[in-house]
């Protein structure tokens, strides 16, 4: 009896992560390259067309942030990878911000962005086959650091103003590196 009700929810946990609705592991952790992805700008955002990651890994260190106009956090965080983009952008710093948003709010996301003076690229996500890989709890905001060498070096789930001093030293750091 034990057996079979083993088995039944080992069946019922894999017919759930095939569903979709457990969080599959995710393919990009510390150390890992990140998945190769290719987003369009979000309409009335900062920029326009496409970011393709593979055009910058491996050359420039990479900050991706997944975030989502609903969240608070986001709108702290946003602004302030902007102003550490304006410090680093010299030494090849790129910052792209990708948005969680749904059908129903992903239309905000441009608008949001420009209201929030960011002027990288913030790119939409609807069949959050990025954000399933990278990020695949859907935490947001949730901030992934790529090196020069093209690998993940740091993720963070989360965002507080008291946090600032520590990112900004680590963002100097991994512009150095």
């Amino acid at each position: 009896m034990k057996r079979t009700s083993l088995a039944v929810l080992v069946c019922a946990l894999v017919a759930a992560s095939l569903a979709g609705l457990v969080p599959a592991p995710s393919a990009a952790r510390v150390g890992a390259r990140p998945p190769s992805f290719t987003l369009p700008a979000v309409v009335g955002g900062p920029t326009r067309g496409r970011f393709r990651i593979d055009e910058h890994l491996g050359r420039n260190p990479i900050v991706v942030l997944f975030w989502a106009t609903w969240c608070a956090p986001c709108r702290q965080e946003m602004p302030f990878y902007q102003s550490l983009l304006e410090r680093h952008r010299a030494t090849g710093l790129q910052v792209v911000a990708v948005s969680m948003d749904d059908t129903s709010t992903i239309t905000q996301a441009g608008p949001a962005a420009r209201r929030l003076g960011v002027n990288f690229p913030v790119l939409s996500d609807l069949d959050t086959r990025v954000s399933s890989q990278m990020n695949p709890r859907r935490a947001a905001p949730f901030s992934v650091w790529i090196n020069r060498q093209g690998r993940i070096v740091w993720e963070r789930e989360g965002f507080a103003l008291a946090e600032r001093d520590t990112i900004a030293r680590g963002i100097a750091d991994l512009v150095k590196r």
